[in-house]
């Protein structure tokens, strides 16, 4: 009998241990299941960052406006740009040629706090010729004399197209318009050999220069070329983008 007792008071104690130990491991494991804040509102969330985690977000955003039939082989460039720089994302709007250059005050993406910057960083098209550049001139410095007083105005960036491909014997044009710094990673991607090896592979050529200019890199001695061996367009003049 006096076993029996000692068993079940062993027994009532070790359920008494099990109900603390249980009691203890859903209190101290129940924060783990409670939800995280998650605000209902993009642009509040954006608009609570500081100045410097602003200017992140939007350089890890790139607007392009393409040109329809460049459709295929950008989308996967963009793909394997995405794909080396994880923390970007692309977007691609594909217009008409007539529509290129057709580009607005940025107002549709309040990730970017940029006043001057339009909508659009990148147009990658299939030409760009000197007045569509003109307008696009225009129109930036229009922005900021509206945007900044006399005391505050500063020079407003030249924007310069650059090569990217030859397509029966015409050379490709695309321009930067923003300072988001991404447009520019996209860009050097454009001209770097995997770009160039993925345009190839849609039967664009490789921009005049492209394999001497790489070559250079790695061998300075030849950097001294012939007249016959200097071509009319150079990749070290396309990524310095005028500046």
């Amino acid at each position: 009998m006096k076993d029996y007792k000692l068993l079940l008071a062993g027994l009532i104690l070790l359920s008494l241990l099990l109900i603390a130990v249980f009691v203890w491991l859903w209190s101290n494991n129940r924060k783990n299941t409670d939800p995280l804040p998650i605000m209902s509102n993009n642009n509040k969330s954006v608009a609570m960052l500081n100045e410097d985690e602003t200017n992140i977000l939007a350089d890890s955003l790139l607007y392009l406006q393409v040109e329809n039939n460049l459709r295929a082989p950008l989308a996967d460039i963009i793909t394997r740009f995405e794909s080396r720089y994880p923390h970007v994302q692309v977007v691609a709007n594909y217009v008409s040629t007539s529509d290129i250059i057709t580009l607005s005050k940025n107002n549709n993406h309040p990730s970017k706090p940029d006043e001057l910057v339009f909508s659009i960083d990148m147009i990658i098209a299939n030409n760009i010729s000197r007045d569509e550049l003109s307008i696009l001139q225009k129109e930036l410095n229009i922005v900021q004399d509206n945007t900044f007083n006399d005391a505050d105005k500063l020079e407003a960036r030249t924007l310069n197209s650059f090569n990217y491909a030859v397509k029966d014997n015409h050379t490709l044009e695309g321009v930067i318009l923003t300072d988001n710094t991404t447009a520019i990673k996209f860009r050097n991607f454009l001209l770097s050999s995997t770009g160039q090896d993925i345009l190839k592979s849609y039967d664009y050529d490789n921009i005049e220069g492209y394999k001497n200019s790489v070559d250079e890199l790695f061998n300075p001695a030849k950097l001294i070329k012939t007249d016959a061996e200097t071509t009319s367009v150079n990749v070290a003049d396309a990524l310095s983008n005028g500046k």
